[in-house]
């Protein structure tokens, strides 16, 4: 495995060049334009985002916060709010989700619980999850959560707004809602459409899965509703995929026209897919989430008419799990580039056995013919795993952020957070730069084994690439075994 080494932990306002070389690496330092035209980025900030803001509740984690995502500004490059789980539950769900603002391009980063989710921060429900960050043509700000109750059947989706960048938000709205155990929800994702030449400009999309079972079967199909009052009402549900699919993990993306292309998990008929966060279903407090599937089918299903009508006409591989023992992890992310209308999909490729799971990415320009997978990751043998992918481009360029782990068989291993770069529109990629001090996943939180997260986070615009993960590390205090925080990264393409 090559071995990286990155040297500028310590930077704050100057441009530092991230770089990689075999054996015993050195990374220096060079003006930022110097870096972009080599190939690699700019890094620009590195530091804590978020961290515990709500107290613990009974059974709940401490000091423990996973799961991350973040958005930027369309209109300021130097506005972005970042969102994770806070407190986490084993079995599923969080005491509460915790937001992060910055408005210096990520040299320092405010954050605070989000108001009125969770009965923990002024709300209604028992847990909160799954926090996805999206802005609008306007510098409007969303958050899209998953809300839980404990004993019964409840859940939601919800969606809370911020007009102030990011700083404070207002009380959620209830995009979907059910109180029967025969309906829950799972699994949220939020877009907006920002196109200037779209006609549903400033829409926002809520996707979701949810899983039904009748007298006669069950299932869990993509489901979608719309919004074009700043989520304030929100249209009827429509089905993405066939209503009697299982399916998971909707990563929708929206071309210049205005069509939508939603990628996800799709396992066929007569089935439901993984549930991760299985409280509020019915089932027990200790019963264990559910995984993804490593040979899991990744398919691609378009609509022309905002929303309404679906075609799922696609295959984008049959290999879309990915697996690492002993890690709760590794859903697949899409991404679409808003210069060239190019859409990317990556994930763990699944063919490694439990042993590595390489990072591979598929790539397609109208949603209905897809690449052959293209080799993201280097140094894929026994031993080496991948956890978490994303992935996001602009103007022919493809970054994919993953984190490699090691030593898996001492206490868990170890994570280093590494990005790999394409300036040929993902034909091919440089060596992997390495980023942060790495995460000991002794500390980290657990949901079926260790637990970064089922995602992490990246956003990219104009002269901006924000990404933020899960670190754990030895704890502060000797009263939790725990301690894992969010950290993040600004770089300049």
């Amino acid at each position: 495995m090559t071995r990286l080494l990155f040297s500028c932990l310590a930077v704050a306002t100057s441009a530092c060049v991230l770089g990689a070389a075999v054996g015993t690496a050195a990374v220096g330092t060079a003006a930022a334009g110097t870096a972009a035209s080599a190939g690699s980025p700019a890094l620009l900030h590195y530091g804590q985002v978020t961290r515990q803001d709500v107290p613990t509740a009974p059974t709940s984690e401490a000091d423990t916060v996973v799961e991350p995502d973040v958005g930027v500004s369309p209109r300021n490059a130097d506005v972005a709010v970042a969102a994770a789980h806070d407190s986490r539950f084993a079995n599923g769900g969080a005491v509460g989700i915790t937001y992060a603002w910055t408005h210096d391009g990520g040299k320092s980063w405010q954050h605070r619980p989000v108001p009125k989710l969770t009965t923990a921060t002024g709300g209604r429900f028992d847990r909160a999850s799954d926090p996805v960050v999206a802005f609008g043509p306007d510098g409007t700000a969303y958050l899209s959560t998953l809300l839980i109750n404990v004993h019964g059947c409840r859940s939601a989706v919800a969606v809370s707004r911020s007009t102030d960048a990011g700083v404070t938000f207002a009380a959620p709205v209830l995009v979907q809602q059910s109180g029967s155990c025969s309906y829950s929800d799972d699994k949220n994702w939020l877009v907006v459409d920002n196109g200037a030449a779209s006609p549903h400009r400033g829409r926002l999309y809520q996707f979701w899965t949810p899983f039904i079972e009748t007298k006669t079967y069950a299932s869990s199909p993509q489901a979608v509703r719309f919004s074009d009052d700043h989520g304030r009402t929100w249209s009827k549900t429509y089905y993405v995929s066939g209503v009697r699919h299982g399916t998971q993990n909707s990563q929708p993306m929206i071309l210049a026209d205005g069509t939508l292309v939603d990628t996800f998990y799709d396992f066929g008929t007569g089935t439901q897919a993984p549930h991760p966060d299985v409280v509020g279903r019915g089932d027990s407090p200790g019963a264990a989430p559910s995984v993804v599937d490593p040979s899991g089918p990744i398919y691609a299903a378009r609509s022309r008419d905002g929303g309404k009508t679906w075609v799922e006409d696609a295959e984008v591989t049959n290999a879309g799990g990915g697996y690492a023992p002993g890690v709760r992890c590794c859903l697949f992310g899409a991404d679409v580039d808003a210069t060239t209308g190019r859409m990317y999909v990556v994930y763990n490729g699944g063919g490694g056995g439990g042993n590595t799971d390489p990072v591979e990415l598929s790539s397609s320009v109208d949603g209905r013919y897809w690449s052959a997978p293209v080799r993201v990751s280097t140094g894929d043998v026994a031993g080496v795993q991948r956890v978490n992918v994303d992935v996001v481009a602009r103007g022919g360029r493809v970054y994919v952020s993953y984190g490699t782990r090691t030593r898996p068989r001492d206490d868990g291993g170890v994570v280093e957070q590494q990005l790999s770069v394409s300036t040929n529109h993902g034909l091919s990629f440089h060596a992997p730069i390495s980023i942060g001090p790495v995460s000991v996943l002794k500390y980290a939180a657990r949901a079926g084994g260790y637990f970064p997260g089922d995602y992490i986070g990246s956003a990219i615009t104009a002269g901006r690439i924000f990404l933020v993960w899960a670190r754990s590390s030895r704890p502060t205090s000797s009263t939790s075994p725990y301690h894992q925080v969010i950290v993040g990264a600004t770089l300049r393409p």
